[in-house]
């Protein structure tokens, strides 16, 4: 990775490659990731709440990065989603780019190899992508704001089952964003509506990922996907067994994010950390898949409605402490930094 590799995670602008060099990791320790049990969020259990509450905090406030397990997403829900993924991406080139993203006026489809990059000098990523969100008709007014965030899909022809599938999978991960939502409030010390108020169209997208193995990494400026942070509110992750997520710990250390069976991993976006005035933090993450084999993903970036204000929550100023940024709608601050993504 190039010095001059900076990485602006909506807060501050980094220059990753000064802190940690190459493209090294170190093992997770298991402490450094924690694994939160979402059990007391569907239960009366409020010393539960309390508990899972404050874990949230901590992890969001050190590392930016949390896994979930009992989600209540049913395990074949995501086998559905698994397999729709990897029969598409089997198709020929010339049939996936029939849905290509260019094709969509809401940023919706297909995204080839290097389609995309994730860093200010990095070439194209070493991965596939195809993104959907909810449907919105084209004749729509939320189909007018600035920057074509809302919108139909579009939909591959096979597997025949895909928008079935994938749909179901979509309206599962919203019902699971909108209990992380309650449970950030309640880190927050928020009303418990505070962040529920503004889903009534959020700006959920679901992406689906394959990397190609990369068993050797000969160019540190063209990895899986190249050092950056999510610019969403926070994400929800499922992965494969065979890893290659790594996050930057504040010290400049990448360490490895593994896969944990029976959870998600969850992470704070640079929309969240705007919100709370940098006290939740928006970590810089990247992929590199060295496992030999083919690895896929599915992504579920999280984002209260196009009109929602983005403004600090007082609760979050410490000592007269003012405001690092102006306030932004939600949509507004999306578009700004969709562009970056995109070559």
């Amino acid at each position: 990775m190039s010095a001059k590799d900076k990485i602006n995670t909506g807060i501050e602008t980094r220059e990753v490659s000064d802190l940690t060099p190459g493209l090294s990791s170190v093992q997770m320790a298991d402490e450094e990731i924690p694994v939160i049990d979402l059990g007391p969020m569907w239960s009366e259990d409020e010393v539960g709440k309390a508990l899972l509450a404050e874990q949230v905090s901590t992890a969001c406030q050190e590392i930016g990065f949390f896994y979930v397990k009992n989600h209540g997403v049913p395990d074949s829900v995501i086998a559905d989603a698994q397999r729709v993924s990897g029969e598409f991406f089997k198709q020929s080139e010339e049939t996936k780019m029939l849905i290509e993203v260019s094709g969509s006026s809401s940023n919706r489809g297909y995204i080839p190899l290097f389609g995309e990059k994730n860093s200010s000098v990095a070439k194209g990523d070493l991965k596939e992508t195809f993104d959907l969100s909810v449907e919105v008709d084209q004749d729509d007014p939320l189909c007018q704001l600035k920057g074509g965030l809302y919108g139909p899909n579009q939909w591959p022809e096979y597997p025949e089952d895909f928008r079935t599938v994938m749909m179901a999978y979509f309206e599962e991960m919203t019902v699971l964003s909108r209990t992380l939502y309650d449970a950030f409030a309640q880190s927050l010390d928020l009303d418990p509506e505070f962040f529920s108020q503004h889903l009534k169209t959020p700006l959920d997208i679901c992406r689906l990922l394959q990397y190609p193995p990369q068993k050797e990494v000969l160019d540190e400026d063209q990895i899986g996907t190249g050092a950056h942070s999510d610019f969403d509110c926070f994400t929800i992750l499922w992965q494969d067994s065979n890893g290659g997520l790594q996050a930057l710990r504040r010290d400049g250390i990448w360490i490895d994010a593994l896969p944990i069976p029976d959870t998600f991993l969850v992470n704070v976006g640079d929309m969240l950390q705007r919100w709370t005035n940098g006290k939740y933090v928006s970590t810089v993450h990247r992929v590199i898949n060295r496992s030999g084999n083919q690895r896929n993903s599915m992504v579920f970036f999280a984002a209260p409605d196009y009109e929602t204000n983005i403004d600090c929550i007082p609760s979050c100023l410490e000592n007269g402490e003012a405001p690092k940024h102006a306030p932004v709608t939600s949509g507004e601050y999306i578009v700004s930094r969709y562009e970056e993504v995109l070559i």
